[in-house]
């Protein structure tokens, strides 16, 4: 994730899981990788990751729940060959073990269960004028077994005779954001070989799926498991959530459903942002998450803001290309009772995040047993801020040009998330919202508010986030 904080004191962790790493790779000792491919064809099977273990006790929630899934799409302009396109996809499942996969739970263990082959289908579905939303929800609600997988399906929707939507959607259990920029980059390279009667040629993935999962969970389920759970201990005591600035009536019965507002952060206020990250030798991400705190903090009156942080523990080179989940939640806390200056805040959030950005390792199922209240992390995950850059689509392919496009999705996991999405060119925020308490007005005002905020902080570092007089009363 685009903002994460790495320090010399974090190597230490790093250092610790490569080196597990290196042990699980045939030829350092002798000894055979964890995942190594069994002869004839058979099928491939491990004991599924720490990660994959959470999000699968998550998911018990039956009827209802909210679906855990990436969706992603490109705009393809131009004639598009989609038989090359179709012999693209399975190629990219030949090349990444998650794409085959599928997870069955086997004496009392989750295993992750690898298809030596598959042969996917891509459907080309004709899509009406402005029906997009209607046909994400129909793709989400179509959902996946996990227990016979696949776990990822590509369509293309067919809007002109020479214009389609490559829409792809995976279940969050196999891949991350990250790991749609991956497909993506693979997808591409693979269509242009195939449209070109070529095999495709991609480098050699250096590492398996299945040899991370052994390691990883050597490494949180060992000596730093009881660290990181001692830190967290200590830095959610007295925690309480957010209070979110609603301005609807929850309904007798909840639903899942929300909204996206996607709106353009004022190209001065991201200039003077990006300055400012660069003069405080910190990062957009930084300067984002103190200004999403201090926005909560102004509507509420609430002094200590605690927020849902997603973190990537995408460290070594070797899982960078990987088609899998490697995401992890962290609570990011910050205490405004002092009235700070904007500078001081700055600091001040650089500094805590750093730390709790280094105690990431122990996934939120094993963390939440050892802290004071039950249910405490999911209470204060209600509220969720990222900055990140946008991802790198190529504009064209061959013949094809190619515009990313963001699929509506229909569902929520919470209230509020807040992304912040910038590249060289700008930034915009997409708030994601429930629409059972949050109307469009509401959520566009505090969009708003979230602008002014790093505006202020961009221009005012002396100024003293809720005024001067504020200030006095709290010292």
């Amino acid at each position: 994730m685009t903002g994460t904080h790495l320090s010399k004191t974090d190597l230490d962790a790093r250092w610790r899981l490569e080196e597990s790493l290196l042990r699980t790779r045939p030829g350092r000792d002798g000894r055979p990788a964890a995942t190594e491919r069994p002869p004839g064809g058979t099928e491939l099977r491990f004991r599924a990751s720490v990660a994959q273990e959470g999000m699968w006790q998550s998911l018990r929630g039956g009827p209802g729940s909210t679906p855990a899934l990436i969706a992603g799409g490109l705009r393809l302009s131009g004639p598009l060959d989609t038989a090359a396109l179709e012999e693209a996809w399975n190629d990219v499942a030949a090349r990444h073990d998650n794409l085959r996969s599928s997870l069955r739970m086997e004496d009392g263990r989750l295993r992750q269960v690898i298809a030596p082959s598959v042969r996917l289908s891509v459907p080309v579905v004709d899509l009406a004028p402005g029906g997009l939303e209607r046909f994400t929800r129909q793709e989400v609600d179509l959902s996946f077994d996990l227990s016979a997988g696949p776990l990822a399906r590509l369509r293309l929707l067919k809007t002109a005779p020479d214009e389609h939507i490559a829409f792809l959607i995976m279940h969050h259990i196999i891949g991350d954001g990250r790991a749609l920029e991956v497909l993506v980059r693979d997808l591409g390279a693979c269509y242009l070989a195939r449209a070109a009667g070529g095999q495709p040629v991609l480098p050699p993935l250096p590492l398996r799926y299945g040899d991370f999962a052994e390691s990883h969970r050597a490494l949180v389920e060992g000596v730093r498991a009881a660290e990181v759970s001692a830190y967290w201990v200590e830095r959610l005591r007295g925690a309480v959530p957010a209070e979110l600035p609603t301005d609807l009536r929850p309904p007798t019965e909840p639903t899942p459903y929300g909204a996206l507002l996607d709106v353009p952060v004022p190209q001065e206020v991201f200039r003077r942002l990006d300055k400012l990250a660069r003069s405080a030798r910190t990062t957009v991400y930084t300067l984002g998450l103190a200004a999403f705190q201090v926005t909560l903090s102004r509507a509420s009156g609430q002094r200590d803001i605690c927020v849902r942080a997603p973190i990537s523990y995408r460290d070594g080179a070797d899982v960078q290309d990987l088609v899998a989940d490697f995401s992890n939640d962290v609570v990011v806390r910050t205490d405004l009772s002092g009235n700070p200056t904007f500078t001081e805040l700055i600091a001040k959030v650089a500094e805590e995040t750093n730390r709790d950005f280094m105690h990431h390792d122990v996934p939120a199922h094993l963390l939440e047993p050892h802290l004071d209240e039950p249910g405490l992390l999911d209470r204060l995950f209600h509220v969720q801020f990222t900055a990140e850059n946008d991802i790198a689509v190529a504009a064209e392919l061959g013949e094809l040009s190619v515009e990313r496009v963001i699929p509506p999705m229909p569902y929520i996991s919470r209230p509020l998330s807040l992304r912040l999405r910038y590249d060289e060119s700008g930034a915009r925020s997409l708030a994601i919202y429930s629409t059972d308490v949050f109307s469009q007005g509401r959520v566009v005002r505090f969009v708003e508010e979230f602008h002014a905020v790093l505006a202020e902080m961009a221009v005012h570092g002396e100024r003293r986030v809720f005024g001067q007089d504020l200030g006095a009363k709290s010292r």
